[in-house]
């Protein structure tokens, strides 16, 4: 199926994706342990199920994502659009980020550029100000294929944060299908542990693989997705579309 025909590219990826991560434990338990599920049938029925919970998933990640986001800005002191512009963030050096600044005082009614003794007298003042100037760049690089690396930058965030918010969920899910598949595989093999042997585990490859895939999937939930992640992917974002400040009018 062409899921382009059918949402746009940044649901595909931000939401979509996370959500298909989020139950890859399921789909991968069911099509190991269940050998019906491996037939042409199956496949379709297990596919069909299966868009059919991702695709409520999607729908729940944006809400999450978003709630998730709030709570970030309020730990980092900011959007990552804003922080970007303060004089305390070296995410851009000082020159650059000066020159920026100066551009968009010239495009922006009512913009002026803030100083650093501005910002530290009234830093609210300051990041109403750093706000409108992402509100304007924002509007104005909204065209996709014009502006490809500011959108594929923000479908990393997006997707790096819609993922996190869904952590907690995906830590649980995966590992209830690790047990399953480790009880299944014990279950399957009938050895005890003491008398298992690496003969016994070339006889089951769907099995033994589908287990060592559910232990990398667990173990990324717990090392490879957190806030930091998503804190990288936003800085990210935020310099790829002041970095088109100068192109746009």
């Amino acid at each position: 199926m062409d899921l382009s025909k059918i949402y746009d590219p940044y649901k595909i990826n931000a939401r979509i994706k996370p959500a298909f991560l989020l139950f890859l434990p399921v789909v991968i338990f069911v099509i190991a342990f269940f050998e019906p599920s491996r037939t042409m049938e199956g496949i379709a029925l297990t596919f069909l199920v299966s868009f059919g919970v991702i695709a409520f998933a999607a729908n729940q990640m944006s809400s999450r994502g978003n709630i998730l986001q709030e709570k970030l800005y309020k730990k980092w002191g900011g959007a990552p659009t804003t922080i970007v512009c303060r004089h305390s963030d070296d995410t851009l050096d000082r020159p650059t980020k000066s020159r920026y600044m100066q551009h968009l005082a010239g495009l922006i009614k009512g913009f002026s550029v803030i100083s650093e003794t501005d910002e530290k007298n009234d830093p609210k003042a300051a990041d109403e100000m750093y706000r409108s100037a992402a509100n304007y760049v924002r509007e104005r690089t909204r065209d996709q294929k014009k502006y490809s690396m500011i959108f594929n930058e923000n479908i990393e965030y997006g997707f790096s944060r819609n993922l996190t918010a869904c952590k907690p969920f995906g830590i649980v899910l995966t590992l209830i299908c690790l047990v399953l598949c480790l009880l299944g595989l014990y279950h399957v093999i009938g050895v005890p542990l003491e008398s298992l042997s690496l003969t016994d585990l070339t006889k089951h490859p769907y099995l033994v693989t589908a287990t060592g895939v559910e232990l990398l999937i667990f173990l990324g939930w717990i090392f490879l997705v957190n806030h930091d992640w998503v804190r990288v992917r936003g800085l990210a974002y935020a310099k790829r579309l002041f970095e088109s400040c100068e192109e746009v009018s």
